[in-house]
């Protein structure tokens, strides 16, 4: 950032010359000392207040930007809750409701899990959705479709959680392995998850994640609020107060 902010004052101080002709020479030893130390006041007097007004924009963009976001998850938030997704945990009828799109490959996701296991053991009034969100590889897909088809037997966050545990591959061996530790029908998962219904909710998932602005993972939406990024159990409470 600081390199950036340098070359475009740099810039700017340069483009001060823009109407002075070009000369074939090069500048000689003399006259580079004298523009060096030109350019040195003019970033000692002007630096600042370009480095700010820089910052001023950006702080500009990214209210936008969160503003646009918090707008579209309104809509989105309202049809999860009259929807009967059954990838959820904690309370069903909760008072507030969290959305979290994730992907099974994402180590701050993995982190994110312990917060929120630590948020629904403290508070019984939550409704939290997760949303397949898979963008790192293919075994994040083949994650997603074998945990959307542990649903259809109402053992999505138990599932959910194992997968997201296990720290080696995410591939058809560990996956079979930890369905029958649950004692989940394998040869059903099987059948199910690759359904076109399934692929059709992980496509509509990403679709969402587009549209609402979240790129990456974890991605979060307490109630109409957007949070990118990993957040804790106490960040969360403090965004639920909120809608409270």
């Amino acid at each position: 950032m600081t390199r950036f902010l340098t070359a475009l004052i740099a810039l700017t101080f340069v483009g001060t010359f823009a109407t002075a002709p070009l000369k074939a020479q090069e500048f000689s030893d003399a006259q580079k000392t004298e523009i060096q130390k030109m350019f040195n006041e003019y970033l000692s007097q002007s630096g600042e207040a370009i480095i700010n007004s820089v910052n001023t924009f950006q702080a500009k963009q990214m209210e936008e930007q969160q503003a646009a976001a918090n707008e579209k998850a309104k809509g989105f938030i309202e049809t999860i809750k009259k929807s009967d997704n059954n990838t959820i945990a904690g309370n069903p009828a909760g008072d507030v409701t969290i959305v979290e799109f994730f992907d099974y490959n994402c180590g701050y996701c993995r982190k994110a899990l312990m917060e929120v296991e630590k948020l629904l053991e403290a508070d019984k009034n939550v409704k939290f959705v997760f949303i397949d969100m898979p963008i790192l590889g293919p075994q994040s897909m083949e994650a997603s479709k074998w945990s959307l088809a542990a649903a259809k037997q109402n053992k999505y966050f138990d599932y959910h959680r194992a997968i997201m545990n296990h720290s080696g591959p995410k591939d058809e061996s560990s996956l079979t392995k930890l369905a029958q530790d649950l004692g989940l029908d394998v040869e059903q998962l099987k059948s199910d998850k690759d359904s076109p219904e399934i692929d059709a909710m992980i496509q509509k998932n990403l679709e969402q994640a587009t549209e609402i602005g979240i790129q990456g993972t974890p991605g979060f939406i307490i109630e109409t609020e957007v949070a990118r990024g990993y957040i804790t159990a106490d960040q969360m409470q403090e965004m639920i107060k909120k809608f409270r």
